[in-house]
Protein backbone atom coordinates (compact mmCIF):
# COMPACT_ATOMS: atom_id res chain seq x y z
CA UNK A 1 0.00 0.00 0.00
CA UNK A 2 2.83 2.40 0.83
CA UNK A 3 4.48 1.72 -2.54
CA UNK A 4 1.16 2.36 -4.33
CA UNK A 5 0.67 5.63 -2.48
CA UNK A 6 4.23 6.67 -3.31
CA UNK A 7 3.76 5.91 -7.01
CA UNK A 8 0.50 7.85 -7.20
CA UNK A 9 1.98 10.78 -5.27
CA UNK A 10 5.00 10.91 -7.57
CA UNK A 11 2.79 10.66 -10.67
CA UNK A 12 0.47 13.46 -9.54
CA UNK A 13 3.37 15.76 -8.67
CA UNK A 14 5.04 14.99 -12.00
CA UNK A 15 1.86 15.86 -13.90
CA UNK A 16 1.54 19.07 -11.88
CA UNK A 17 5.08 20.04 -12.88
CA UNK A 18 4.37 19.16 -16.52
CA UNK A 19 1.42 21.56 -16.40
CA UNK A 20 4.00 24.33 -16.70
CA UNK A 21 4.10 23.49 -20.41
CA UNK A 22 0.68 25.18 -20.59
CA UNK A 23 1.92 28.22 -18.70
CA UNK A 24 2.38 29.32 -15.11
CA UNK A 25 -0.73 27.49 -13.94
CA UNK A 26 -2.01 27.22 -10.34
CA UNK A 27 -1.29 23.48 -10.53
CA UNK A 28 2.39 24.16 -11.14
CA UNK A 29 2.44 26.65 -8.27
CA UNK A 30 0.99 24.00 -5.97
CA UNK A 31 3.72 21.54 -6.97
CA UNK A 32 6.34 24.26 -6.57
CA UNK A 33 5.08 25.12 -3.09
CA UNK A 34 5.09 21.43 -2.11
CA UNK A 35 8.67 20.91 -3.29
CA UNK A 36 9.91 24.07 -1.60
CA UNK A 37 8.08 23.17 1.61
CA UNK A 38 9.51 19.66 1.65
CA UNK A 39 13.03 20.97 0.99
CA UNK A 40 12.77 23.60 3.72
CA UNK A 41 11.28 21.10 6.16
CA UNK A 42 14.04 18.57 5.46
CA UNK A 43 16.76 21.22 5.83
CA UNK A 44 15.22 22.49 9.08
CA UNK A 45 14.95 18.94 10.46
CA UNK A 46 18.59 18.20 9.65
CA UNK A 47 19.72 21.52 11.14
CA UNK A 48 17.76 20.97 14.36
CA UNK A 49 18.57 17.28 14.84
CA UNK A 50 22.16 17.05 13.60
CA UNK A 51 23.49 20.53 14.42
CA UNK A 52 21.50 22.06 17.27
CA UNK A 53 20.72 18.91 19.26
CA UNK A 54 23.55 16.45 18.57
CA UNK A 55 26.43 18.92 18.19
CA UNK A 56 25.38 21.78 20.46
CA UNK A 57 22.72 21.00 23.06
CA UNK A 58 23.76 17.45 24.05
CA UNK A 59 27.50 18.23 24.41
CA UNK A 60 26.70 21.29 26.55
CA UNK A 61 24.30 19.34 28.76
CA UNK A 62 26.69 16.42 29.19
CA UNK A 63 29.91 18.38 29.79
CA UNK A 64 29.56 22.14 29.83
CA UNK A 65 33.06 22.86 31.10
CA UNK A 66 34.75 20.53 28.66
CA UNK A 67 32.77 21.96 25.75
CA UNK A 68 32.93 25.62 26.80
CA UNK A 69 33.85 26.67 23.23
CA UNK A 70 30.33 25.71 22.11
CA UNK A 71 28.94 28.67 24.03
CA UNK A 72 30.38 30.93 21.31
CA UNK A 73 28.13 29.61 18.48
CA UNK A 74 25.26 29.43 21.00
CA UNK A 75 25.58 33.13 21.83
CA UNK A 76 26.00 34.08 18.17
CA UNK A 77 22.92 32.05 17.26
CA UNK A 78 20.85 33.69 19.99
CA UNK A 79 21.96 37.14 18.81
CA UNK A 80 20.31 36.41 15.46
CA UNK A 81 16.92 36.64 17.19
CA UNK A 82 17.71 40.29 17.96
CA UNK A 83 16.82 41.01 14.32
CA UNK A 84 13.18 40.41 15.22
CA UNK A 85 12.97 43.82 16.89
CA UNK A 86 14.19 47.07 15.39
CA UNK A 87 15.62 48.29 18.72
CA UNK A 88 17.82 45.21 19.09
CA UNK A 89 18.66 44.79 15.41
CA UNK A 90 22.26 46.13 15.70
CA UNK A 91 23.09 43.23 18.02
CA UNK A 92 22.30 40.82 15.22
CA UNK A 93 24.87 42.40 12.92
CA UNK A 94 27.73 40.58 14.67
CA UNK A 95 26.62 36.99 13.87
CA UNK A 96 25.57 38.04 10.36
CA UNK A 97 29.02 39.57 9.76
CA UNK A 98 30.57 36.35 11.10
CA UNK A 99 28.45 34.26 8.71
CA UNK A 100 29.38 36.43 5.73
CA UNK A 101 33.06 36.31 6.66
CA UNK A 102 33.11 32.53 7.06
CA UNK A 103 31.10 32.07 3.87
CA UNK A 104 33.44 34.31 1.88
CA UNK A 105 36.51 32.56 3.28
CA UNK A 106 35.08 29.14 2.40
CA UNK A 107 34.16 30.30 -1.10
CA UNK A 108 37.60 31.80 -1.78
CA UNK A 109 39.40 28.84 -0.22
CA UNK A 110 37.27 26.38 -2.16
CA UNK A 111 37.90 28.23 -5.41
CA UNK A 112 41.66 28.24 -4.81
CA UNK A 113 42.08 24.69 -3.51
CA UNK A 114 39.32 23.11 -5.59
CA UNK A 115 39.66 24.83 -8.95
CA UNK A 116 42.58 27.22 -9.44
CA UNK A 117 45.48 25.28 -7.89
CA UNK A 118 44.45 21.87 -9.32
CA UNK A 119 44.06 23.46 -12.76
CA UNK A 120 47.50 25.04 -12.52
CA UNK A 121 48.93 21.71 -11.38
CA UNK A 122 47.28 19.92 -14.28
CA UNK A 123 49.06 22.20 -16.75
CA UNK A 124 52.50 21.06 -15.58
CA UNK A 125 52.80 18.42 -18.31
CA UNK A 126 55.40 17.71 -20.98
CA UNK A 127 54.63 19.47 -24.26
CA UNK A 128 55.16 16.29 -26.27
CA UNK A 129 51.61 15.73 -27.48
CA UNK A 130 49.00 17.92 -29.09
CA UNK A 131 46.57 17.38 -26.19
CA UNK A 132 49.08 18.63 -23.63
CA UNK A 133 49.95 21.61 -25.82
CA UNK A 134 46.30 22.60 -26.20
CA UNK A 135 45.79 22.16 -22.44
CA UNK A 136 48.63 24.52 -21.55
CA UNK A 137 47.79 27.08 -24.25
CA UNK A 138 44.09 27.07 -23.38
CA UNK A 139 44.59 27.29 -19.61
CA UNK A 140 47.11 30.13 -19.74
CA UNK A 141 45.09 31.88 -22.42
CA UNK A 142 41.97 31.68 -20.24
CA UNK A 143 43.86 33.31 -17.39
CA UNK A 144 45.21 36.00 -19.70
CA UNK A 145 41.72 36.76 -21.01
CA UNK A 146 40.86 38.07 -17.51
CA UNK A 147 43.96 40.26 -17.36
CA UNK A 148 43.28 43.93 -16.66
CA UNK A 149 46.83 45.22 -16.13
CA UNK A 150 48.88 47.01 -18.77
CA UNK A 151 52.67 47.12 -18.83
CA UNK A 152 54.71 50.34 -19.20
CA UNK A 153 54.81 51.64 -22.78
CA UNK A 154 58.38 50.63 -23.49
CA UNK A 155 59.53 48.56 -26.47
CA UNK A 156 59.75 45.34 -24.44
CA UNK A 157 56.54 46.17 -22.60
CA UNK A 158 54.63 46.78 -25.82
CA UNK A 159 55.79 43.44 -27.23
CA UNK A 160 54.78 41.55 -24.10
CA UNK A 161 51.47 43.46 -23.98
CA UNK A 162 50.66 42.55 -27.60
CA UNK A 163 51.58 38.89 -27.03
CA UNK A 164 49.51 38.71 -23.85
CA UNK A 165 46.55 40.37 -25.53
CA UNK A 166 46.68 37.98 -28.48
CA UNK A 167 47.09 34.95 -26.23
CA UNK A 168 44.17 36.17 -24.12
CA UNK A 169 42.04 36.46 -27.23
CA UNK A 170 42.79 32.83 -28.06
CA UNK A 171 42.06 31.86 -24.46
CA UNK A 172 38.68 33.60 -24.69
CA UNK A 173 37.69 31.10 -27.39
CA UNK A 174 38.73 28.25 -25.09
CA UNK A 175 36.49 29.76 -22.41
CA UNK A 176 33.59 29.91 -24.86
CA UNK A 177 34.13 26.27 -25.80
CA UNK A 178 34.19 25.33 -22.11
CA UNK A 179 30.93 27.22 -21.51
CA UNK A 180 29.40 25.46 -24.51
CA UNK A 181 30.44 22.07 -23.12
CA UNK A 182 28.97 22.94 -19.71
CA UNK A 183 25.71 24.07 -21.33
CA UNK A 184 25.56 20.88 -23.41
CA UNK A 185 26.13 18.74 -20.32
CA UNK A 186 23.39 20.64 -18.49
CA UNK A 187 20.97 20.19 -21.40
CA UNK A 188 21.75 16.46 -21.60
CA UNK A 189 21.17 16.06 -17.86
CA UNK A 190 17.82 17.85 -18.12
CA UNK A 191 16.78 15.64 -21.03
CA UNK A 192 17.77 12.53 -19.07
CA UNK A 193 15.64 13.74 -16.14
CA UNK A 194 12.69 14.26 -18.51
CA UNK A 195 13.13 10.77 -19.95
CA UNK A 196 13.28 9.32 -16.45
CA UNK A 197 10.03 11.02 -15.41
CA UNK A 198 8.23 9.96 -18.60
CA UNK A 199 9.44 6.38 -18.08
CA UNK A 200 8.20 6.57 -14.48
CA UNK A 201 4.75 7.60 -15.66
CA UNK A 202 4.55 4.92 -18.37
CA UNK A 203 6.23 2.10 -16.44
CA UNK A 204 5.52 2.53 -12.73
CA UNK A 205 2.22 4.42 -12.88
CA UNK A 206 0.34 3.43 -16.04
CA UNK A 207 2.31 0.19 -16.54
CA UNK A 208 2.04 0.38 -20.32
CA UNK A 209 5.81 -0.03 -20.79
CA UNK A 210 7.54 -3.13 -19.53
Amino acid sequence: MSDLIGVWTGAILTLLVFSYLLGDTPLFRIAQAIFVGVAVGYAATIAIQVVLIERLALPLLQNSLGNWHLFIPLVLGLLLFAKLRAQWAPLGNLPIAFLFGVGSALAIGGALSGALLPQLGATVVPLTTLDNLLLVVGTLGAFLSFRFVTLPQRPAGRVIEAAARGWGYVGRWFVLVAFGAIFAATAVSRVSILINRVYFLLHDWLQVVK
